[in-house]
């Protein structure tokens, strides 16, 4: 069950980074070391996990619970915990879901599935979202990619699953746009510079931190 019942997706919300030991299993004394330093930044609204950020295309669904079960632990009393949802099918999505509620998130990050790069329908992605609504009563944000890649939203696929108002956030310069909020807040490079792990990665090259929307 979520440690924040109440939480509202707002704010400055970084995604935090999932670091690796040489044979790339998840290095988790450099994980929590990474949460505590960034969960000590004030002004902060939640932390995202199972995301771009964390590598979550390459990890395992026991290495996704594991992210979940450290994040918990370090910073889930002090937080609220966003937990990504990145699955191509919606049965999958819904499972990952429910099982993001169990271990403790307070809302949801919704990416889009790689099939609609081949072309999608507004029945298709409110099909997709009512699934993954379905199977939690969190918050569901929408993760925008630009249009151009054919896994963005047009603006007419308005999302709203029961009754839970989306909000949208946009990968624009690898920034985060909050639509409920007013304005953007972004965290500066810098104040998370100090607290990036220097182990090894997965991928090649993944973005570290929120960038000013322009």
């Amino acid at each position: 069950m979520s440690r924040h019942p109440d939480f509202v997706p707002q704010g400055v919300i970084p995604a935090v980074l999932l670091p690796f030991h040489e044979d790339l299993s998840i290095d988790e004394p450099s994980f929590r070391a990474h949460l505590r330093d960034v969960g000590a930044v004030q002004g902060l609204s939640a932390i995202t996990i199972n995301a771009h950020s964390t590598e979550v295309a390459s990890c395992t669904q026991d290495e996704q619970l594991r992210v979940m079960e450290i994040t918990g632990q370090e910073v889930g009393d002090a937080l609220p915990i966003i937990h990504g949802v990145w699955a191509d099918g919606s049965l999958e999505a819904a499972r990952i879901a429910r099982q993001a509620q169990v271990g403790g998130a307070s809302a949801l990050l919704v990416f889009p599935p790689a099939p609609f790069t081949l072309g999608q329908s507004a029945e298709m992605v409110l099909a997709h979202f009512k699934t993954i609504g379905d199977a939690t009563d969190l918050p569901l944000i929408v993760f925008q990619y630009p249009l151009a890649t054919g896994q963005g939203y047009p603006a007419r696929h308005g999302i709203q699953v029961n009754g839970h108002w989306s909000c949208r956030i946009s990968s624009r310069n690898c920034g985060f746009q909050l639509a409920l909020l007013r304005r953007v807040l972004t965290l500066p490079l810098r104040l998370l510079a100090r607290t990036r792990p220097r182990a090894k990665r997965r991928t090649a090259a993944m973005f570290f931190a929120p960038w000013p929307v322009r």
